[in-house]
């Protein structure tokens, strides 16, 4: 006989209508009667001490209610508790105990301030740093170091032979896209003289030699109606390349050169050029060529003039000093002044004039000596006397040679 028990947790539990149950086997012989009672005998709850049908869903769905309830209240203290938890994680100072730790290991994203340095050795770009801001630098290099030799605040090195070690870009409309400015470290006024704004230094690096250039100004998409370079110290361009190619020295602001040199002079005791030669030389300090090659004109180390063309005066020329001496005369005149010593042997091919004397001379190849002084001429116009007189004072002059008799 097999009878079935519900309500119960058995071991081998079944499912019977929602409640656990089990079916137990009675080996113990025939049942002849069941709490007194014999013949067809209907077991239900009441008779096996069990509770009444249904009831015990009712407890369960009770129990299920109350569960989810408890769960629910649960989870909501569980979740305020976690938020309040959470902000108070947040908001606290040092939360885990290693904030102090890692403020100084670490930069924020938000920026900050270093306190050692920063080193990188990467197959990468190292450093990117761009700003839109209107007011600040996207970054500034500060030495703030006030000793030591050759400690820069930014020192580029590379060591790539086909680029830049530094480039620069800009597109400035009234400055210049590298600014340079040098400050006076003083004390005095001269404390930085042997300072320089721009300091360039080619270098051999060990190989014997050098060919770099010093400084190189180009304009690779075309010629600059600028100007090239511009050195402006005192009040006036003191020196000027013109986008021409035109070079000026001590020009006015913005005037440009006349010819492809030009040199002003600055005021009443500057000389507009000197040229020094150097002693022992036959090289000109001044020469002029044509197109063909052939020197015209030259000044020689001595300062003596050698002009190779047809030379034209349109005004007056002085000989002898450097005042002018014309006697009121105007227009074209040649004025010579006495010779400091007058010549004593004959040129060996045309003449030689000069003055001696107030007098203007001709000394010829030959040897005679024309003569302009004024001279006088006597004896008697009735006889031979006056033309004596007149053939010797002409012999004496050098206009003739007297061989009468």
């Amino acid at each position: 006989m097999r009878i079935r028990v519900s309500g119960e947790r058995p071991i081998d539990a079944i499912t019977v209508n929602g409640a656990p149950s089990r079916i137990v086997t009675v080996t113990a012989g025939l049942v002849s009667s069941v709490n007194g009672k014999t013949g067809g005998v209907t077991i239900d709850a009441e008779m096996v001490g069990a509770d009444p049908a249904g009831s015990a869903a009712a407890v369960l769905d009770t129990a299920v209610q109350a569960a989810t309830d408890a769960q629910a209240a649960a989870i909501e203290t569980a979740a305020a508790d976690a938020t309040a938890k959470v902000t108070a994680h947040a908001t606290a100072t040092d939360p885990h105990g290693d904030r102090a730790w890692a403020s100084g290991q670490f930069l924020p994203a938000s920026g900050g301030t270093l306190t050692g340095g920063f080193f990188a050795d990467l197959p990468v770009r190292v450093l990117f740093a761009k700003t839109t801001s209107t007011t600040q630098h996207a970054g500034t290099f500060y030495q703030a170091g006030t000793s030591g030799a050759h400690v820069s605040a930014l020192n580029v090195v590379s060591d790539n032979p086909q680029g830049s070690a530094f480039q620069l870009s800009g597109k400035e409309t009234g400055l210049g896209t590298a600014k340079i400015s040098h400050l006076n470290p003083g004390p005095d006024i001269n404390s930085d003289a042997g300072a320089a704004a721009l300091s360039l230094d080619l270098k051999r690096n060990g190989m014997g030699g050098t060919a770099a250039q010093g400084i190189f100004v180009t304009a690779t998409e075309g010629a600059t109606t600028g100007n090239l370079i511009v050195l402006r110290n005192n009040g006036r361009d003191d020196f000027v390349v013109k986008g021409s190619g035109r070079a000026g020295v001590g020009m006015d602001i913005g005037e440009a050169p006349e010819a492809s040199l030009e040199v002003k002079q600055p005021d009443t005791t500057t000389p507009g050029l000197v040229v020094s030669g150097i002693a022992s030389t036959t090289s000109p300090l001044f020469q002029t060529k044509t197109s063909a090659g052939t020197a015209t004109f030259e000044i020689g180390s001595s300062g003596a003039i050698v002009h190779r063309a047809v030379a034209f005066f349109t005004g007056a020329l002085q000989l002898g000093s450097t005042s002018t001496d014309f006697g009121g005369s105007g227009g074209v005149v040649l004025s010579m002044k006495n010779a400091t010593t007058a010549p004593s042997t004959n040129p060996t091919d045309g003449v030689i004039a000069y003055a001696q004397g107030g007098v203007f001379k001709v000394r010829s190849a030959g040897g005679v000596i024309f003569d302009t002084t004024r001279r006088t001429v006597t004896g008697a116009k009735g006889g031979n006397a006056a033309l004596t007189s007149l053939l010797t004072q002409l012999a004496t002059i050098g206009l003739i040679t007297d061989n009468t008799t």
